[in-house]
């Protein structure tokens, strides 16, 4: 569906609103004081009948200097500019300045009309169309008159020649910057806009951005014509219900729901006038944004001040949020004094924050302008340690299918991404703090996970980052992780005070001693400490705070067990005590510890070896 948005532009009083009037018999001067003064001083909207198969929207806007911020809220989407001069007067300051703007804005198809071609002589008009040649480089004339109704028809015939049709497949996300709110009798409140993309039905639920205020779609006009369906590149009224009028404004932007997200750091391309001004970093300016207008400060990478003519990547810093799309533009205009400076192209929405010396921040905004997904979306993985797919897919604004298209060398955990690179970044810096803490931690079998994620500062979930340790060949991960080559190596006089531990617990049976009276036993100021390592070694099985067994007299407990429950189904603690020849004060652990480990459970008349059957 080719649909489209032509404009004018050029300097107050030129005869921009005569045009449209005599090509459409509508005057878009709908004020009375724009009437009264004979200026456009808002935005004018109309629309022309080329032929019976194409009717295109007319956004006719201001030309006076300090009207600029209006005439910006007209430029949105728009596929053809009308730069009228008049003929008598020629290239005149806001004509220079809306010509910058068309540039910001990537508007590169021009028509010039040539107006008030009764008041000179064929000479005069010949020299204005050579300056405006040698100072704009365009080549598409056309001649008007009022008085003459053959240039209707040849202006006519020079918009339908220079609309380029397209058959490009649209995104499915309608989006609508408003520029107008009003209520009808009988019908509540109407926005009009021209569209950006997508596509909106009668039904429609739609999304009032930033505000969030879902409304529905209850009647759309194109042209003045109700219709059930408008496309992109179209002036459209939208009659909506679900908000006030008092809630809506110029500037707002309606869209399908949940399609885009609020930013408040831009990646940019910033290009600087070549007429006049000097951009500092982190200046205060306007960024006029489709119909809206934001505050910001400018971010440089570099350098410290952009000069007249020169193009720089940069990041906008907006005081409110924003809902932008990759590839949209706007123009920067100074606070004081108040004249517009440079265009700007938003390379990436979803900005971060960067050290303004980060050249390889530069080199990524760059990536992203390039615009191949492949590249874009394997700079981002690169530039983060892990993706979660939601986020990837938000802040890139592309879908599950784009992105499950691509060839990525990457490993993927729960829909957690994380580039072979990154991953072996990941790996050196486990592998450097786990030999940094077994060096400074000869007696402890491993770090803390939660110790370790909080070294590594991870933005994924604990069990995500487990999974990702599993990844590495290198180490061992239980509760603790540890390089698979370390072991705790004892002295030789360590060694001798642990094999004495071993066989006096050993000695006891299943009365083993106690804490103090072990390290009573065995004496030496190293005794403590050895008591603990057999503990992380599993010499030692810890049953309770004060009761240790050996790993010798475990297996003897299981095996007394074993020859137990062949002939017997149910184990009471008076049998336990029984056949272990020890008392309650030890036997309760012992039991609860063979639950833990699997090998016995727990009925009402005692305990049952696992898959023993009451």
């Amino acid at each position: 569906m080719n649909n489209f948005v032509i404009g004018t532009a050029g300097h107050i009083d030129h005869g921009k609103t005569s045009l449209i009037k005599a090509l459409t018999g509508i005057n878009t001067d709908t004020l009375k004081e724009e009437q009264r003064r004979g200026i456009t001083i808002d935005l004018g909207f109309s629309y022309l009948k080329l032929s019976d198969d194409l009717t295109v929207g007319i956004v006719d806007v201001p030309g006076h200097e300090k009207l600029i911020k209006n005439m910006l809220s007209g430029v949105c989407g728009i596929d053809l500019i009308l730069l009228v001069i008049a003929v008598d007067d020629g290239i005149m300051p806001q004509t220079r300045e809306h010509f910058e703007i068309i540039n910001y804005l990537n508007v590169e198809n021009i028509l010039v009309v040539l107006t008030k071609t009764d008041l000179v002589d064929g000479n005069r008009v010949s020299e204005v169309k050579n300056e405006v040649k040698n100072e704009f480089g365009v080549s598409n004339f056309v001649n008007f008159s009022i008085y003459d109704e053959n240039s209707y028809s040849n202006v006519k015939e020079a918009i339908t020649s220079m609309l380029v049709f397209d058959d490009e497949d649209d995104t499915d996300t309608f989006r609508m910057p408003i520029d107008r709110v009003f209520n009808v009798k009988g019908h509540g409140v109407v926005v009009t806009g021209s569209s950006i993309s997508g596509k909106v039905r009668i039904g429609d639920k739609l999304e009032v951005l930033p505000s969030k205020n879902i409304v529905r779609v209850k009647g759309i006009q194109v042209f003045k014509k109700k219709v059930d369906i408008a496309y992109k590149k179209t002036r459209i009224a939208l009659n909506i219900s679900g908000i006030k009028q008092q809630d809506l404004n110029r500037g707002k932007i309606i869209s399908t729901p949940n399609k885009l997200i609020p930013t408040k750091i831009l990646d940019v391309k910033i290009k600087l006038s070549n007429i006049d001004g000097v951009l500092k970093h982190l200046e205060n300016v306007k960024f006029h944004y489709l119909a809206s207008e934001v505050k910001a400060k400018i971010k440089l990478f570099n350098i410290k001040e952009i000069n007249k003519g020169e193009v720089v990547y940069g990041q906008l810093l907006l005081e409110e949020e924003l809902y932008a799309v990759n590839g949209d533009l706007g123009v920067l205009r100074k606070i004081n004094p108040n004249i517009t400076v440079a265009g700007v192209e938003i390379i990436n929405v979803q900005g971060k924050f960067a050290n303004r010396k980060d050249n390889s921040y530069v080199e990524k905004i760059k990536v992203i302008e390039e615009g191949d997904l492949f590249n874009i979306v394997s700079s981002y993985l690169t530039s983060n340690l892990f993706s979660t797919k939601k986020n990837l897919l938000s802040d890139l604004g592309i879908s599950d299918n784009e992105l499950s298209k691509l060839d990525l060398d990457v490993i993927k955990v729960d829909d957690i991404y994380i580039s072979k690179e990154n991953f072996n970044i990941f790996k050196r810096d486990v592998l450097v703090i786990l030999n940094d803490y077994h060096k400074r931690n000869k007696y402890e079998l491993g770090i803390n996970k939660s110790e370790l994620f909080n070294t590594l500062d991870l933005s994924i979930s604990s069990k995500a980052a487990t999974k990702f340790l599993g990844l590495i060949d290198d180490i061992e991960v239980t509760d603790k992780v540890k390089l698979k080559s370390f072991q705790i190596i004892l002295s030789k006089e360590e060694n001798v005070i642990a094999e004495k531990i071993l066989k006096y617990v050993d000695s006891n049976d299943f009365k083993p001693p106690k804490y103090k009276e072990i390290v009573a036993f065995t004496s030496g100021d190293k005794a403590i400490e050895v008591y603990f390592t057999l503990i992380k070694q599993g010499k030692l099985v810890k049953l309770d705070d004060d009761i240790v067994l050996t790993k010798h007299m475990i297996s003897k407990l299981l095996e007394v067990l074993e020859y137990y429950f062949e002939k017997n189904n149910i184990l009471t603690l008076t049998d336990a005590r029984e056949i272990l020849n020890s008392s309650r004060r030890y036997v309760v652990p012992y039991l609860e510890y063979l639950d833990k480990i699997g090998y016995t459970k727990r009925v009402e008349s005692g305990r049952t070896k696992k898959g023993v059957v009451n």
